[in-house]
């Protein structure tokens, strides 16, 4: 019981500090933002708005969205929640929080979510219980990754996975979550460098829109800081661009390889770092085949190497057996088939949460289509695995017949060596004739 209730109060501890901590951290950067653009922009002091500000942004960075008059903001810094995240994860793994203390500390971290949502100056329309449906999952994300971490948990988890599963299944298993973290960080990686790209390019468009907003040195370093917390989600607004579906600002403007349409935003700067369309086919065609390609290389990959299926060749003395050889190609199906569908669950949850409004009306959607990008993220992959599968096999099986001919026609010279050698034994034949000769005596 004792040990119990300490439990619980380590959960309720690692939930407090978390809150604690983060509402410091983002508290004092926001009253330095507002000091600097007070002090450079003139007017009132507003330091005084920096306690509102930061409540309302721990609920944004779990999903609840705000109405402020005309103004909506509902697109969630999925940065700052990957912070929360890692935060609660950090204490509870230290404290060794197991599960009486996920409870205590679910329930102080929802509280504490719930009078925040009921303490700032504006308009949250989700209601109570959504409210803590979504603080409840961040703290439960940040506890279960703490959970699986302990070193008893995780011995007891790998005793259970070698009593359960055999070898053959524990390995389809393993290449099929190796294969879907691969291919889901790449993915990942190259929304990264495209935003970077982006960056780079239109560096000259975000000077002129600071420039028509009057902003100062200060105010327009805190304030690009201060949008670094939505840079995972431009990171998944730009893999969608870069695969063909591309992402669209509300009914303003829309950004795809082929289009690249910005003339209707409004003058906030971090839209001038938006591509442009790209001109070139060659290009266009490169980017779209980079799910296919990207499928390819890891199909291959993971059927090839030896940590992976381990798929070689049968050599010529080797008894060929067809319900062996199905077998083989079988288990790199059902592994494709279950790493597409963990890709495209994935793709599709970080969508949904990367996309939100900026207003009303015509700015009431900003993101990705869901369904659309989603499935040419799932459709290339799965024809790249596709191909990757196709390309082993005849690869097998074409160094099968080579090694068969190849033994085949040794065995025929070889035979025709030794009947070359039979035949050229000299034989007596009916032409041939013995001359005896006789020496001749004295006598005689």
């Amino acid at each position: 019981m004792n040990a119990a209730l300490k439990d619980v109060g380590k959960g309720i501890g690692a939930a407090a500090i978390s809150v604690v901590i983060a509402m410091a951290g983002i508290g004092l950067y926001l009253v330095l933002t507002l000091l600097v653009i007070a002090m450079e922009e003139g007017g009132e002091n507003l330091s005084v708005y920096a306690m509102p500000c930061t409540e309302t942004a721990l609920l944004l960075a779990q999903g609840v969205g705000f109405d402020l008059g005309s103004f909506r903001l509902t697109i969630t810094p999925l940065l700052l929640t990957l912070l929360l995240i890692g935060m609660i994860r950090a204490f509870c793994l230290r404290w060794k929080v197991r599960l009486p203390g996920y409870a205590g500390g679910l329930v102080c971290w929802v509280a504490v979510a719930l009078t925040m949502a009921g303490g700032v100056n504006v308009t949250i329309f989700d209601p109570a219980w959504l409210i803590a449906i979504k603080s409840a999952l961040v703290f439960s994300l940040g506890w279960f990754t703490a959970y699986i971490g302990l070193s008893d948990v995780m011995n007891r988890v790998r005793t259970w996975i070698r009593g359960t599963l055999g070898d053959s299944m524990r390995n389809a298993v393993f290449c099929a979550l190796a294969m879907t973290l691969c291919i889901t960080a790449w993915y990942l990686v190259l929304g990264l460098v495209c935003v970077i790209v982006w960056i780079s390019l239109n560096h000259g468009t975000i000077g002129e829109l600071f420039a028509l907003s009057d902003m100062q040195i200060g105010s327009r370093i805190l304030t690009t800081a201060a949008c670094i917390v939505w840079l995972p989600d431009l990171c998944l607004w730009a893999v969608s661009w870069l695969f063909g579906p591309g992402f669209s600002i509300g009914d303003i403007a829309s950004f795809s390889l082929w289009i690249g349409q910005a003339d209707g935003l409004p003058a906030v700067p971090i839209f001038g770092a938006f591509p442009d369309a790209v001109d070139s086919d060659p290009v266009r065609i490169a980017l779209m085949m980079i799910p296919v390609v990207t499928g390819c290389v890891a199909g291959m990959l993971i059927m090839i190497l030896p940590q992976g299926l381990h798929i070689r060749a049968p050599k010529t003395g080797d008894r060929h057996d067809p319900v062996r050889m199905v077998r083989l190609f079988v288990k790199p199906v059902i592994i494709s088939l279950a790493t597409i569908a963990l890709v495209s669950t994935i793709f599709a949850l970080l969508f949904v949460c990367s996309n939100g409004a900026l207003g009303h009306a015509r700015l009431s959607h900003v993101g990705v289509d869901v369904m659309q990008s989603t499935r040419t993220i799932g459709q290339g992959t799965a024809l790249g695995l596709l191909v990757a599968w196709l390309l082993v096999l005849i690869g097998v099986y074409a160094i099968f017949g080579i090694r068969w001919a190849r033994r085949a026609l040794r065995r025929s010279s070889g035979t025709a060596v030794d009947a070359g050698d039979a035949v050229s034994e000299v034989q007596p034949t009916a032409d041939s004739r013995t001359v005896f000769s006789m020496p001749t005596t004295k006598e005689e």
